[in-house]
């Protein structure tokens, strides 16, 4: 019986001290600090906005090759042949949506054109055979000029050798369809 009145007590106190302790007036929210200036707010505002637009740009991007694997496999083995009517086609599908892309984001963002290799070859050059990052970086470059005669600004591109370090899942890693060029945009 004392155990029932201890813990009826109990409850009763609880209700009380929950009851004095809640208020019928809406909490107000802590106002935020206004001191701060409106230049640093959009700055990240602004910076936010653009790793976003990055990240849908580099989504889209993933798509993007030369070649395009359907119309033309792939390069040449050992060369980074670009036939201006194949770049031409590719062109017209491809350079306008790569502008827009690098109109959207300041200077400091770049169309970084990776060059790859197939297999076949050694990775690094050894004795006459230049090797695959050889190869890669020569892809590359020829496509960046190209896409400077496209129009694009030559100062927004970098190029990079992948070699055969990233071959196309569900081929042979000595495909020829390796052999080709893929695009993301990079800070400086």
């Amino acid at each position: 019986m004392k155990k029932g009145i201890f813990n009826l007590l109990l409850i009763a106190g609880i209700s009380l001290a929950i009851s004095n302790c809640s208020s019928t007036e809406p909490k107000q929210e802590p106002q935020a600090d206004t001191s701060t200036s409106s230049n640093t707010s959009n700055t990240v505002s602004s910076r936010d906005l653009n790793l976003v637009a990055l990240d849908e740009i580099n989504t889209a991007l993933k798509d993007y090759r030369y070649p395009d694997g359907v119309r033309k496999r792939g390069f040449s083995y050992k060369l980074a042949d670009i036939q201006k009517e194949d770049f031409n086609t590719w062109a017209k599908d491809n350079v306008a949506y790569i502008k827009e892309a690098l109109n959207k984001l300041p200077a400091d963002y770049l169309l970084q054109i990776i060059g790859h290799a197939d297999a076949s070859g050694p990775e690094e050059a050894e004795g006459a055979k230049k090797g695959n990052v050889f190869y890669s970086q020569l892809r590359a470059d020829a496509v960046k000029d190209a896409l400077v005669k496209q129009g694009l600004p030559a100062e927004r591109i970098t190029t990079k050798a992948s070699g055969s370090t990233a071959p196309i899942s569900g081929f042979s890693e000595t495909d020829g369809i390796n052999r080709r060029v893929t695009f993301q945009v990079v800070t400086k």
